[in-house]
C-alpha cells in the first residue's frame, strides 16, 4: 500500500478532557521522531513507557495526513483515518481496532499533560510504514513506502522496496534461485529463472538493503529505467560521478556508451554504518565470493544477450575451468594479458582444457570490484562486447580470482570469460 510522503506535524491545540493514570516515565535525553528524513515536532514530547515510544495521538495522525480525527470523551476513544485505514485506540486498553479488526498492543494508550499518547510503532506499521529505533540517538525513524526506493516490474505485477522484510520478498517472488555472497555486508538473493526479469536482491538482517539488475523489465521509482539517456537523467537528478544519492541509498548507474550513454545497469545500495560494512577486504574476497561472482557474470552476460536479441548461452564446465585457470594465473603472477608469462596463448589453453569445439573466444577484466561492474565494463568495450553478443556462440564459462595489492588493504579482481561453439 502506498502512502503520501510524511510531513512535519503541525500541532493544533486540542485538550482532551481525560483521566490521567499513574505511570513512570524515562528522564533521559529527549526522544525525537524522524519521518521521511524530517524531524516531527510535538507540543508534548515523546516518552518511553514500558520500552515503547509513545507520542501525541492527534499530532502523529496529522503528520501522516489523516483525513479524519475523532475523540470520544465518554468512551475515552481516539480514532484516526489515513488513506482508508482507520485506527481506533482506547485509553488504558491493550486492544486496538484497525479497519474493524482487533489487534493487540504491547502498551495501551495513556494520558500525559492533557494529551492522549499512543505507541508510534503500532500506528506507523498499521499504516504500512517502516519503523526503526536508534538507541544511541534515541530516535524513532519512520519511513513511508513513498520514501523507500522501490523497483517495479509491471509485467510480473510486483514491486519490491528497500527496507522490505525478506519474508515479504519471498512471499512475492518465491524462494531465490540461489543465494550468493556479495563481497559486502549482505547476501544476494538471485532470481534468474526468467532472465528477462533477472534481479539481485541484497538481504541483511532479514531486510532488503540492495538491488541490482540489467534487465529492462525493472523500473526504479516508476521513473528510472534501462535505456534512459544520461543527459535526460542529469536534468532531474544530481549525478556525482556515476552515483545518485536517493534518500538513504546510493544508486550507482552503469552506462551503455555504445547506446548514447544510456542507463544499462542499476546498483542500488543502502548506506550502511554497521561495522559489518567495514571488514577488511581479505575477509570480503573469499573463494565463495569468487564463485558467486562467476555465476553472476554468467547471468548478467545472458541478460545483455537477451536485451540484444541473442539467445542465452549454456554454462560449460570445461570452459569455466579454463577461465579460472587463466584468472588464477594472472592473479598469482600479477599480469593482465591473454598471453600468460610462460607463453601460453588462448589456443594453448583451449587445447589443454577443451574437448570438441570449433571457435573459442575470451574476455578478460581486471579490477572493478564485483561482477556487475566487470561485466558492465566488458559490455562497454567494443571487441569484448562483440564476444558477448556473438550469435554463433553457444557456451560460456567464467573464472574469477583475487590478488592482494601490495601495501593496500584491497584486492584486485581478475575475471575471465571463455566462449565457444
Amino acid at each position: 500500500m502506498y502512502k503520501k510522503t510524511i510531513i512535519t506535524a503541525i500541532v493544533i491545540t486540542f485538550i482532551f478532557a481525560v483521566f490521567t493514570p499513574t505511570a513512570a516515565y524515562a528522564s533521559e535525553n529527549p526522544i525525537s521522531v524522524i519521518a521521511d528524513g524530517k524531524q516531527l515536532t510535538f507540543d508534548v514530547p515523546p516518552i518511553l513507557h514500558n520500552n515503547r515510544t509513545l507520542v501525541p495521538f492527534r499530532a502523529i495522525f496529522e503528520a501522516y495526513g489523516a483525513t479524519d480525527i475523532k475523540w470520544n470523551q465518554n468512551l475515552q476513544k481516539a480514532t484516526g483515518t489515513v488513506d482508508g485505514i482507520t485506527i481506533e485506540l482506547t485509553v488504558g486498553s491493550n486492544t486496538a481496532i484497525v479497519n474493524g479488526k482487533s489487534m493487540e498492543l504491547d502498551v495501551p494508550p495513556i494520558v500525559k499533560n492533557g494529551r492522549v499518547l499512543v505507541p508510534i510503532r503500532f500506528i506507523s506499521e498499521a499504516l504500512g510504514y517502516d519503523v526503526e529505533w536508534d538507541n544511541a540517538k534515541r530516535q524513532v525513524i519512520v519511513k513511508s513506502q513513498v520514501y523507500c526506493n522501490t523497483f517495479y516490474n509491471n509485467t510480473l505485477g510486483v514491486k519490491l522496496r528497500m527496507g522490505q522484510e525478506a519474508d515479504e520478498l519471498i512471499a512475492i517472488m518465491g524462494e531465490p534461485d540461489r543465494i550468493d555472497k556479495s563481497g559486502k555486508y549482505y547476501d544476494w538473493y538471485i532470481y534468474n529463472n526468467d532472465l528477462e526479469h533477472y534481479i539481485q536482491v541484497g538481504v541483511y538482517d532479514n531486510k532488503i538493503v540492495a538491488f541490482a539488475t540489467n534487465a529492462s523489465s525493472w523500473v526504479l521509482n516508476n521513473d528510472l529505467r534501462i535505456g534512459d539517456l544520461k543527459r535526460d537523467i542529469e536534468k532531474k537528478y544530481e549525478l556525482r560521478g556515476n552515483v545518485i544519492y536517493l534518500r538513504e541509498d546510493n544508486l550507482e548507474i552503469l552506462w551503455d556508451i555504445h547506446n548514447n550513454n544510456s542507463l544499462s545497469t542499476f546498483i542500488l545500495e543502502r548506506r550502511n554504518t554497521d561495522s559489518n560494512d567495514l571488514i577488511l577486504s581479505e575477509d570480503y574476497y573469499t573463494e565463495e565470493v569468487a564463485r558467486s561472482f562467476e555465476r553472476q557474470a554468467f547471468d548478467l552476460t545472458n541478460v545483455y544477450r537477451l536485451r540484444n536479441g541473442r539467445k542465452s548461452l549454456a554454462w560449460r564446465e570445461d570452459l569455466a575451468k579454463m577461465a579460472l585457470y587463466h584468472s588464477n594465473d594472472m592473479a598469482t603472477n600479477g599480469y593482465f594479458s591473454h598471453d600468460s608469462l610462460n607463453g601460453d596463448t588462448l589456443g594453448d589453453r583451449a587445447a589443454k582444457f577443451l574437448g570438441n569445439y570449433r571457435v573459442v573466444g575470451e574476455n578478460i577484466a581486471m579490477g572493478f570490484g564485483n561482477a556487475l561492474r566487470a561485466v558492465g565494463a566488458l559490455y562497454n568495450s567494443e571487441s569484448h562486447r562483440e564476444n558477448m553478443l556473438m550469435r554463433e556462440y553457444e557456451y560460456l564459462g567464467v573464472g574469477v580470482a583475487f590478488r592482494m595489492s601490495e601495501g593496500w588493504l584491497t584486492e584486485t579482481l581478475y575475471l575471465t570469460q571463455n566462449f565457444c561453439y
